[in-house]
């Protein structure tokens, strides 16, 4: 009797052990500000035919203003969401990870199903194996290599993100000549039905490959398949990375999309300075190549302030022939405050400036946006 509750001691105190090696974790992020957002399009006296984004067609000098006024909003300094995540260790440095994530309208409690991201996978000695719907490279890319991340207010944003399609959006015009289904692209945040391999850390260098399948349904199709390369170095106070995309774009005779980008960073203390160039051409015959920058830097003010501000351009060109149709520039600048470790009060504005160039018709759109507002972290 003496050994038998020895031994069911035992295995109790092992399946104890056993549960304490797995682990879920809820967590979250509620983000949302006030703020105003204008939109400015003017063509100088020049007459043309165009679509407004109300539909209107006209052909007559354009000049317009729009105030869209002051509003609440989810998302200044990051996506509001929540999501759920965890590990099992198998043994052997072997873990079992997942994590499911949805976004949140925090200003009216609107949600989506875990449309941000889907993953599980394998970690060890060896790196990391994940599959679902998870972030790019290029996107991560973006994201580390300025000063304000990805958020509403920054110059990546503007550049390379939805505010550069809204400036296009908001002119109206086609391109002559163009492809129909050429416009200019933000790169993918995600990527559906994706294998990632990430590498250990090695000296300060990290490696990752990522493949996205297709899955269009049609035979001998491969539109939507997505290939990712990334190389990443970090000694000290310096940091540099280089990333390789292509997708296959839908269509007779279309291509693949092809990305490059190249980010840099160094912090004296006093200041880090960050900067990241990237290079997008869409794949379709007589389509658009992008060249943008964005060269930014972060102010620590104080033990508990930042002071954050970018600024960047691109060009877009017609893809075969060279000729430049359009410049953008943008400038992007926040204060942020972090009352704890979780909770950071922000104020932000940003610009973006779309400039068109012959054979388009001359004129530009402004879009900018200012807002203050408060980010919440559990």
């Amino acid at each position: 009797m003496k050994k038998t509750m020895i031994a069911l001691a035992a295995l109790g105190a092992m399946a104890g052990a056993a549960h304490a090696q797995s682990n879920v974790t809820m967590y979250g992020v509620v983000d949302m500000f006030v703020g105003e957002s204008t939109t400015k399009t003017n063509f100088g006296g020049v007459p043309f035919n165009a679509v407004l984004p109300n539909n209107t067609t006209v052909g007559a000098t354009v000049n317009t203003m729009v105030k869209n006024g002051m509003s609440l909003n989810s998302g200044g300094l990051s996506g509001s969401r929540w999501g759920l995540r965890g590990s099992e260790d198998l043994g052997g440095g072997l873990k079992a990870n997942f994590q499911l994530e949805s976004s949140i309208s925090a200003d009216t409690g609107a949600s989506t199903g875990f449309t941000r991201t889907s993953k599980m996978g394998l970690s060890g000695g060896f790196g990391s194996i994940e599959m679902g719907r998870q972030y790019t490279q290029l996107f991560l890319l973006m994201d580390s290599f300025d000063a304000q991340g990805t958020s509403s207010f920054s110059a990546t944003n503007a550049i390379f993100g939805t505010s550069l399609q809204a400036a296009f959006g908001n002119i109206g015009v086609a391109i002559p000549g163009a492809n129909a289904a050429s416009m200019p692209q933000a790169p993918a945040v995600r990527w559906d039905n994706s294998l990632l391999y990430t590498s250990p850390n090695m000296g300060g260098f990290t490696g990752a490959v990522q493949y996205a399948f297709g899955e269009n349904g049609t035979p001998g199709a491969s539109a939507g398949r997505s290939i990712g390369l990334s190389a990443a170095y970090t000694i000290g106070s310096f940091a540099v990375q280089g990333v390789y995309e292509t997708v296959k774009r839908p269509g007779a005779g279309a291509g693949s999309a092809k990305s490059t980008g190249l980010g840099a960073s160094y912090d004296f203390g006093m200041a880090k300075v960050l900067g990241q160039f990237i290079t997008q051409k869409d794949g379709y015959v007589n389509g658009l190549k992008e060249n943008g920058y964005v060269l930014s830097v972060a102010v620590p003010l104080g033990s508990a302030g930042s002071l954050n501000a970018g600024m960047g351009g691109e060009n877009i060109k017609n893809a075969t022939s060279g000729v430049k149709l359009a410049k953008t520039s943008s400038y992007g600048l926040e204060y942020r405050y972090d009352l704890s470790k979780r909770t950071t009060l922000y104020a932000g504005m940003t610009q973006v400036k779309t400039k068109l160039a012959a054979p388009l018709p001359a004129g530009d759109t402004t879009d900018k946006l200012y807002g203050f507002g408060m980010r919440h972290k559990f």
